[in-house]
């Protein structure tokens, strides 16, 4: 825990950690579907969970049903902006590249996240119907013609190449809710690191978000492009356990189990790590070997969106600051744990506060 505790005090070091990030962005609105409306004796009750929610609706199969929605908030949204979000607050040098604003300039919704903004078109829209165990994200496909790298050269003035280049890590998520990720991160292998030399002290970062729509070759080409990626950068690829076993079920003979469907993963695409984050447990498969650590499960969220995406942005930390895999797991889970506790992005002063308190206890 020393190092974890000591990380406050490297505020310098963290910030010469440069990470770019792509390519996604959308404009959430959060609700919470209603399961009662108010009386005027009682406040309007909540679906609780996604199994009661889902009960509902298949009681109303054949009859057609509407639902109420409670709205939270309208924010920022997508994977690309809350891991940014998280990671620039956490105070790593953060570049996003992304779907954040239409004529080379961040919609206002945007203009919070602790980073440089490089906006290629305007977001997407997206509904989150937030349950106290997960989220259900409503939203249309994002689809966009022509040559999209080229909108990424453009709204960077044609620095994109160098910026993936010289990064420290480079963070490409949100694979299967764009029709262009595919095109995306390929050019980014072709034009940004191709003609580099190896360097396993520069990472890649990958996270697919939810890819039970996509077809088993779709998911398996994904993969194989991140053994491109392994030839030149440490590659790391994260899942939540939807994921896991979605990829377990498609490409793995059907396992379910996290240690073997990471094992897998390594073995037989080449990806250097594999983190898979469920609500139960957090595990890192390595060449050093496998760490499992429980999670911090909070009963009553104050938020869930972008949960995953700051697990994520605190493991980038980790890794960066060279932490050891124990370390790093344990960060990112009290990151994301604190983040659905309060409902905000914390500073690193806030979490490693509570590692120097567990040191003098």
């Amino acid at each position: 825990m020393n190092r974890l505790c000591d990380l406050s005090g490297k505020r310098k070091e963290i910030r010469e950690k440069r990470v770019v990030a792509g390519f996604d962005g959308f404009v959430d609105t959060t609700v919470r579907p209603i399961a009662q409306t108010a009386t005027a004796s009682s406040n309007a009750k909540m679906f609780a969970t996604i199994q009661e929610f889902g009960e509902f609706l298949v009681s109303k199969a054949g009859k057609s049903c509407s639902v109420e929605l409670k709205v939270e908030s309208k924010s920022l949204g997508g994977n690309m902006p809350y891991f940014s979000l998280g990671a620039g607050t956490l105070g790593l040098d953060v570049t996003c590249i992304g779907m954040l604003g239409e004529g080379g300039r961040a919609e206002d919704v945007f203009s919070a996240l602790p980073c440089t903004l490089y906006p290629f078109t305007p977001p997407g829209e997206s509904t989150c119907m937030e349950f106290q165990d997960g989220k259900v994200m409503l939203a249309p496909s994002c689809e966009l013609s022509g040559d999209v790298w080229e909108l990424v050269m453009k709204c960077t003035s044609g620095q994109a190449n160098q910026m993936f280049s010289k990064a420290d890590l480079i963070a490409l998520v949100n694979w299967s809710e764009l029709s262009f990720s595919q095109r995306l991160w390929q050019e980014t292998y072709d034009h940004g690191l191709s003609k580099e030399c190896c360097n396993k002290g520069q990472f890649a970062f990958f996270d697919l978000c939810d890819i039970s729509r996509k077809m088993p070759e779709e998911v398996e080409g994904v993969l194989r492009l991140m053994a491109m990626f392994s030839t030149k950068r440490t590659t790391i690829l994260s899942m939540n356990e939807n994921e896991a076993v979605t990829i377990g079920k498609q490409l793995l003979g059907g396992c379910q189990e996290g240690t073997e469907i990471a094992h897998e993963v390594r073995k037989r695409y080449g990806v250097d790590e594999v983190l898979i984050h469920t609500l139960k447990d957090s595990l890192l498969m390595s060449s050093r070997g496998l760490v499992r650590i429980p999670t911090d499960f909070v009963e009553n969220p104050v938020k869930s969106t972008g949960a995953g995406d700051h697990f994520n942005a605190a493991s980038c930390l980790g890794v960066l600051m060279g932490l050891c895999d124990e370390e790093r797991v344990v960060l990112a889970n009290r990151v994301s744990s604190f983040y659905v506790r309060n409902g905000y992005s914390p500073r690193l002063e806030e979490i490693s506060a509570g590692f120097c308190k567990l040191i003098e206890i």
